[in-house]
């Protein structure tokens, strides 16, 4: 058989290879290897279990609470630009504001696509510069007004009603409301 198709059956003679000679060495370097990976790996392991286990839980919390302080001192000195144009440089939002105070930061908000969603915010090193930012409310930036108020910190748990019905206690989440509960001039529709 010596086409393409045949079987390949190992030669035992190494003399009559002098390449079956250089794969055994070859392999035999290459299980050295492998079984000094494998001892790596065993103290790598020791040195995993000797590691002690955390001290104790009260240390996120205090991070938490230092780092939602932090937010909150951020946001005290930041704005919230809106109405900004959609060609709008995050330089040009600097320059807008640069005599209000030092600008640490300025951030132009875009969608997943990378296309800008037409807001900004403006991170300032002084909270002093925020009151002299507030100032520019309704001034002109590329022909479009801008509406400058300061940065609300976001309180984790609040959620904002998303739904048609408003946040209300006789409107359920879900399902039929129950007819004791229908308030006056409630018309039945059956796609909720």
């Amino acid at each position: 058989m010596g086409g393409s198709g045949g079987r390949y059956f190992p030669v035992e003679d190494s003399e009559a290879d002098p390449s079956a000679a250089e794969l055994r060495a070859r392999l035999s370097s290459k299980d050295q290897d492998i079984e000094e990976m494998r001892r790596r790996l065993r103290e790598l392991e020791k040195l995993d279990y000797e590691i002690p286990p955390a001290a104790s839980h009260e240390e996120p919390e205090t991070a938490a609470s230092a780092t939602t302080a932090e937010k909150a001192e951020v946001d005290a000195r930041s704005i919230y630009v809106g109405n900004v144009d959609y060609a709008c440089l995050p330089e040009e939002v600097q320059q807008h504001f640069q005599y209000c105070g030092s600008i640490n930061r300025v951030t132009i908000l875009t969608d997943s696509f990378g296309q800008p969603k037409g807001f900004a915010y403006v991170e300032f090193d002084e909270v002093e510069a925020v009151q002299n930012a507030l100032l520019l409310n309704e001034t002109e930036l590329h022909g479009r007004p801008l509406k400058v108020c300061p940065k609300r910190t976001n309180i984790p748990g609040m959620k904002h009603s998303r739904g048609r019905h408003p946040v209300h206690p006789f409107y359920p989440t879900y399902g039929k409301v129950p007819r004791f509960r229908r308030f006056p001039g409630y018309s039945y529709s059956p796609y909720y």
